[in-house]
């Protein structure tokens, strides 16, 4: 990446990292599982950092990791859509990569090519979020979104939790189609995902 497209990302993105759900699949924290050496939280906010990203608001879990800003949701109990709305209150930039806790396997490739497409987005003035797809899968929690959508989702969850796929699809999206293999943003919700992960990193 060339030193200029690394000075503008920090002006231009934040990360989101969504480490606040309950994982009661799991039976255990998921944001403290590790993968490739470190957890699950510092694989991602590591993965973030190299594509020029330099405001890391991390929701839900305590972490002293330096440089992290932790933040807990204004309206409890809301699903993603609270963490999101709360980390958009403190962002400092225009647009936040939105990654959820168990997906540390994610190439940082892929994140970088969501980034570039999302970047042509903006030159066609076209300000949606812009979700990862794959497989014919849309991942509402792996994408870009627009700082301006704060307030719209405040609305959807003062009073009562609403679905990140209903809000995506009522505000407008698009998607950036990747050539991955299914299992690099598949999410780590179980043991045997767990399992499944830790083969794979092995092979």
């Amino acid at each position: 990446m060339i030193l200029s497209e690394k000075i503008n990302r920090k002006k231009q993105y934040s990360l989101v990292l969504l480490a606040g759900g309950k994982s009661s699949r799991m039976g255990a924290n998921k944001a403290k599982l590790t993968y490739a050496g470190k957890t699950f939280t510092k694989t991602l906010i590591f993965k973030a950092k190299n594509l020029g990203i330099e405001q890391i608001l991390l929701s839900g879990f305590e972490d002293r990791e330096e440089n992290v800003q932790v933040v807990w949701d204004i309206y409890p109990e809301r699903g993603p859509l609270g963490g999101i709305h709360a980390c958009m209150k403190q962002m400092k930039t225009p647009f936040c990569l939105v990654l959820p806790v168990d997906v540390p396997q994610i190439p940082e490739e892929v994140l970088e090519e969501l980034l570039l497409f999302h970047k042509q987005m903006i030159m066609a003035e076209k300000k949606v979020p812009v979700l990862l797809k794959h497989h014919g899968r849309r991942e509402n929690l792996i994408g870009i979104y627009p700082a301006e959508m704060v307030d719209y989702i405040e609305a959807l969850i003062k009073d009562h939790p609403t679905s990140v796929h209903r809000m995506l699809d009522t505000w407008g999206n698009c998607c950036y189609e990747a050539d991955i293999l299914e299992w690099q943003a598949a999410n780590i919700n179980t043991q045997e995902n767990y399992r499944e992960l830790l083969s794979m990193d092995q092979n």
